[in-house]
């Protein structure tokens, strides 16, 4: 994803994203190796996260952190240090839906087989 789109998800999260962390204990200074497209779907899975997040946090004392973003098998993966049934639930859901997003444009489209399981639409199947 692009360094702008990046960079507006860690502004909105700062406490989330460690971008600039060691790369020993977090994969986010890899940034998210994700296309464009899923940019959306990142964003308002954060927002859906925000009160389930806090209601751990305060629970555990734990503070939450993303650990990875990332496309793997023609899907989006979204490690964080812990889980709530709510929360893994609200990952799935976000996981699904860009099975059937172009991780290109955003526009819908459908997994793609090869070398790469990718998801792209008809225009960017090629890409």
């Amino acid at each position: 994803m692009r360094k702008e789109l990046e960079q507006k998800l860690v502004q909105r999260w700062p406490t989330w994203f460690h971008v600039n962390g060691d790369s020993r204990e977090t994969a986010m200074p890899r940034g998210f190796t994700h296309g464009d497209g899923w940019f959306d779907i990142v964003w308002r899975l954060c927002e859906d996260l925000e009160p389930l997040v806090a209601e751990v946090e305060l629970e555990t004392g734990v503070p939450f952190e993303v650990c990875q973003v990332k496309e793997k098998f023609g899907g989006m993966k979204f490690y964080t240090n812990f889980h709530s049934d709510a929360i893994s639930e609200r990952i799935g859901v976000a996981a699904l839906e860009s099975r059937r997003t172009c991780e290109v444009c955003g526009q819908p489209g459908s997994q793609i087989a090869g070398a790469w399981s990718r998801t792209r639409c008809k225009e960017h199947a090629g890409s």
